[in-house]
């Protein structure tokens, strides 16, 4: 694991000094770089707790800032049907009998937002199979594109996000596979491994049941125990239902590969990490686990698609909002040429 690069945690003192003038072409230029970091590293952090601003005006100047991301990826090539949505304040649950909790990697409503081949890569994948449920699900039902949060009360533990590179994750597992260089692989053929791995795990899910598609599914085990249990937070049990209906996961609860694992779920994590990667989770973290700090007030925005992120202990009392980039149907040729470029770490047009 690593700290994010320093070029990763944007300055916006400049929105707040001199003319309106002024402050609005800081804050295109910002935005602008902004864009371009989401799609060559992921992620950004807008540093708004270091102007000490109280809640309502970090709010509003968060707003905004998200309102000019969505002008500038939009004329960068994103969707014209792209959108702002504010969901409810989230505070953090943290399990019973732990201090803190550790979100394990996932996308933001992974039911329906999830990273899929483009058509221009793959011209047999049907928009249909962007959602891998329609029921049982928290957040909402909009393809979340990019993942932001405003951090309203960084609460008692570490407030630490943390970020995966889930392109290279890809591109990695599949060059071991198949032979070859991750940082040489085609973007094209390894979105269309990644579509037929989850073409069969929605052809599973008449067995196994789940609503959100499994981070080892999408990277091609087919055994129904990794694709039926639901992997979020660490420290929890393993419930009497998956107990009883994958007995065989009750083993892996006691002992991991890596030996260093805490909780029921975070320990099946790190077997099914083994089995889909060659790596046990601790490992899986040195090489991927970036860690993203931020203050009260903080705005972080991620691609929610091509990196998956987390939460590091996070404690009582932490309480975000989210912010994200949403369109309602991930489908039309807007779409499939922003997908296809986020593959290859860029928009659709330049700046």
């Amino acid at each position: 694991m690593r700290l994010a690069d320093v070029k990763l945690h944007l300055d916006c003192a400049a929105l707040v000094e001199g003319s309106e003038q002024e402050r609005i072409t800081e804050r295109t230029s910002l935005v602008r770089r902004a864009a371009d970091l989401l799609h060559s590293d992921g992620f950004v952090i807008f540093r708004l707790g270091r102007l000490r601003l109280d809640a309502v005006d970090s709010r509003s100047l968060a707003a905004e800032l998200t309102a000019s991301l969505r002008g500038e990826l939009v004329r960068r090539g994103a969707p014209d049907n792209l959108r702002v949505e504010q969901d409810k304040a989230q505070e953090t649950y943290v399990p019973h009998g732990h201090g803190t909790r550790t979100l394990l990697p996932h996308h933001d409503g992974q039911h329906c937002s999830y990273l899929t081949p483009s058509r221009r890569d793959d011209e047999g994948w049907s928009p249909q199979w962007r959602e891998f449920g329609s029921s049982n699900y928290t957040t909402t039902p909009a393809h979340k594109m990019y993942q932001g949060v405003f951090l309203t009360d960084p609460g008692d533990g570490l407030s630490i996000t943390t970020y995966y590179d889930w392109l290279d994750v890809l591109a990695t597992v599949y060059s071991e596979r198949h032979g070859g260089c991750a940082a040489e692989a085609d973007p094209a053929v390894v979105a269309r491994w990644l579509g037929n791995n989850q073409r069969t795990a929605l052809d599973l899910q008449l067995k196994h049941g789940c609503d959100y598609p499994s981070f080892s599914g999408m990277l091609g085990l087919n055994e129904l125990v990794w694709n039926g249990l639901s992997f979020h937070h660490a420290e929890a049990p393993l419930s009497e239902e998956d107990r009883k209906r994958y007995p065989m996961a009750i083993p892996l609860t006691v002992h991991c590969p890596c030996g260093e694992c805490v909780g029921d779920i975070a320990r099946l994590f790190c077997h099914q990490m083994l089995q889909a990667t060659g790596r046990n989770w601790a490992d899986f973290r040195k090489k991927w686990e970036v860690l993203a700090p931020g203050e009260r007030f903080d705005l972080l925005f991620g691609h929610n698609l091509t990196m998956l992120h987390g939460g590091l202990a996070g404690g009582h009392g932490r309480v975000i909002e989210p912010l994200c980039l949403v369109v309602d149907e991930p489908a039309g040729e807007q779409y499939e040429d922003w997908l296809a470029a986020s593959w290859r770490r860029a928009l659709p047009r330049p700046a």
